[in-house]
């Protein structure tokens, strides 16, 4: 797979949730189903600059992807992954995912970012990106 269009959906799909998590928490809670405290919105609103930050890198990178970029990001993709199935578990009892549609996002984003990740990986072990890194 190549880098190129792997950090463009890195860049694609970090912005989604980047803007998302930027929304009005009225709005927030209507579009995702999460039902969130005052601390878990803030949260949330932290959490969107960083992926905004990302989605920017790997926008910026896309056209020449950096081998070591790559793997950060591939980290990313896999710890988030672990991230959202963890907090699915350890929030299960304070209904933040207790809406069909909080389900539905965490179930999807969960097998995404762990697919994103591990080709990322595959990718950076390919002879061109082990060149590029010459």
């Amino acid at each position: 797979m190549d880098l190129s269009l792997l950090f463009k959906l890195v860049a694609i799909l970090e912005l989604a949730y980047a803007l998302t998590g930027l929304l009005p928490p009225e709005i927030l809670s209507s579009v995702t189903g999460w039902r969130l405290s005052a601390d878990g919105q803030w949260v949330t609103k932290l959490l969107a600059v960083a992926l905004a930050a990302q989605a920017w890198v790997a926008w910026t990178l896309r056209r020449q992807p950096h081998v070591g970029v790559a793997k950060g990001l591939a980290f990313y993709q896999i710890g988030s992954a672990t991230a959202d199935w963890v907090m699915w578990l350890v929030l299960a009892d304070n209904d933040v995912f207790s809406t069909p549609m909080a389900k539905a996002l965490v179930i999807f984003a969960i097998p995404t970012h762990y697919l994103l990740g591990f080709l990322i990986i595959a990718a950076t072990r390919t002879p061109a990106a082990r060149h590029s890194m010459t």
